[in-house]
């Protein structure tokens, strides 16, 4: 009966936080017998998983942040929107306000279980981390947005200004900090073991030096560069963790990128069996090897070549660990027992052969699991996606977002953390030999402009490291703000993104081109609701 009940709950919750599209008309009509089911650890346990599907939906959907500041030099068929049209721009909150609401319903109704105080907080500390964690995506990608007031008041909200969503963030991201760290959850859990999509020390530690970085950019709070850049030395130094670098890049696509490394702090949970497999905009052929794919055929955006070259010079092993067959004269199409199968060299029965040296584009290769699916009208295996979490934070994203904050704050050793990403991608990770190869300023460092610009050298370096990875967007808009107010002399956002954005004037950005056009979703019943200065101007 108390599996029927709990299995109720969350039902019942979960049909709840689909409501929550129009969150402030949420009136259970139930809600005094609902409250008679916050009782056992059992409730708890299913408010939890109903959390986690929410906070796993709210996160796939960053999908779309592939085409937001994506890293491509060819679009065959325009599937980058144009972000600065409506038509494409426009995006609903409400996986953000699902998330908010079931955080909610956790920590309003802590105090009703009839389990120990022990017991019933680490459910509200996973509450405190998806609480803070949903305000931080709501206003990065809207600015403005409503701040609700819980679970059970129910009435029309205005936005709130940027400051104040930040305020909430981080007022819930620092009670998260008492979450125990992932080691200790693994040997503690239960009913299930826990993975690394559940809030842990490390994640909340990095969610707020993201917090903190975003503050100090945006909303030009200097003095966030140093509390960020000490949320990150707490990651780096052991003090919410057992993180570490993984020795080689080939070692980061095959193990990090899949799921569960000790580089990984936080993920979003995915396999094969899963209703939403990840899909990655740039993934295609070698992984995907049906005739739609193959070299000359793709339909998907793409990295040259050359600009692959340019990105990652000789003796860099990301350039054969993140992409295939780059300097390869031909590949061929060999059969298998699953279909055809792509390779460097020929196999005993080739299908087809390719000349590589014709073809302009580079193959992405940084994601190794793909997933397929046999259908009965086709004899060749249908490419699904790829079964590998979603990595939205690891160690290297720590190490050079510090290396930024130190940067940010004209601190001398900036440099030692951009350092440290290089020489493991130089085959040095304790840069013993190489140095003088790959050390900032080195000699690609000046032929590339970037010898008098360390905050530059760091976001190339992210840019390189962190490719597809969904941070590019991110930190253009946070390296940009800094630019709008003169404390780095290059053009972020005009100078990386797309022709459309080179077109902005400094009061487009001050009015909220960087942010999402609110779709109609956001103004159900709510007149409050206002569409920010800037799309309300060019859809007028």
């Amino acid at each position: 009966m108390k599996k029927y009940i709990s299995y109720l709950l969350l039902c019942f919750s979960m049909i709840l936080c689909w409501q929550c599209e129009d969150f402030i008309d949420v009136r259970p009509e139930n809600s005094p017998t609902y409250t008679n089911y916050f009782r056992t650890q059992q409730d708890a346990e299913a408010l939890l998983t109903g959390l986690q599907t929410r906070v796993k939906a709210m996160a796939a959907e960053g999908y779309w942040l592939d085409s937001w500041g994506i890293l491509a030099d060819k679009d065959p068929y325009g599937s980058i929107p144009n972000q600065l049209n409506p038509m494409y721009a426009k995006r609903p909150w409400d996986k953000c306000y699902q998330v908010i609401y079931q955080a909610d319903l956790i920590l309003d109704n802590a105090h009703r279980f009839e389990i120990s105080e022990k017991e019933i907080r680490p459910y509200v500390l996973q509450a405190n981390f998806a609480k803070s964690l949903a305000y931080f995506y709501l206003v990065r990608n809207f600015g403005e947005v409503p701040i609700t007031q819980g679970s059970t008041k129910f009435s029309k909200l205005p936005q709130s200004p940027i400051g104040a969503v930040l305020d909430e963030a981080e007022k819930y991201g620092l009670r998260a900090l008492d979450l125990p760290v992932y080691e200790e959850m693994v040997e503690q859990s239960a009913p299930a073991a826990r993975m690394k999509q559940y809030g842990s020390k490390g994640a909340a530690v990095a969610l707020m030096a993201h917090i903190c970085a975003w503050r100090a950019s945006v909303e030009g709070k200097s003095e966030y560069w140093e509390k960020a850049e000490e949320y990150c030395r707490m990651i780096i130094d052991g003090e919410a963790g057992n993180y570490r670098l993984a020795d080689t890049p080939e070692e980061v696509c095959t193990n990090v990128m899949r799921r569960d490394s000790d580089e990984s702090i936080w993920e979003i949970y995915f396999n094969s069996f899963d209703n939403s497999l990840r899909k990655i905009q740039l993934v295609g052929f070698p992984l995907d090897a049906s005739n739609w794919a193959l070299p000359g055929n793709n339909s998907k955006p793409y990295i040259s070549k050359a600009t692959v070259r340019r990105m990652y010079p000789e003796g860099d092993l990301r350039r054969d660990a993140y992409f295939w067959a780059t300097d390869a004269d031909k590949v061929y199409l060999n059969h298998s027992a699953e279909g055809a199968v792509a390779s460097m060299v020929p196999g005993d029965s080739v299908i087809k052969v390719i000349d590589n040296s014709a073809i302009e584009q580079a193959y992405l290769w940084k994601f190794r699991y793909p997933y397929y699916k046999k259908y009965d009208y086709d004899p060749q295996p249908s490419f699904q996606g790829i079964d590998q979490n979603q990595v939205v934070w690891r160690l290297a994203d720590i190490y050079l977002l510090r290396a930024e904050c130190r940067a940010r704050q004209g601190k001398s050793n900036a440099a030692e953390d951009l350092n440290k990403i290089r020489g493991r991608a130089y085959g040095d990770l304790n840069r013993n030999a190489l140095t003088a190869q790959y050390a900032f300023p080195c000699a690609d460092d000046v032929k590339n402009g970037l010898a008098g610009n360390i905050a530059l050298a760091i976001y190339r370096e992210r840019e390189k490291e962190l490719l597809s990875e969904n941070h590019r967007w991110y930190d253009i808009v946070r390296n940009g703000w800094c630019h709008l107010r003169g404390e780095d002399p290059y053009d972020y956002i005009r100078e990386e993104i797309s022709e459309a954005y080179a077109k902005l004037t400094d009061q487009d950005i001050y009015d909220g081109a960087l942010y999402f056009m609110l779709g109609g979703m956001c103004f159900s019943d709510n007149d409050l609701i206002r569409q920010n200065v800037y799309w309300n101007r060019v859809t007028q």
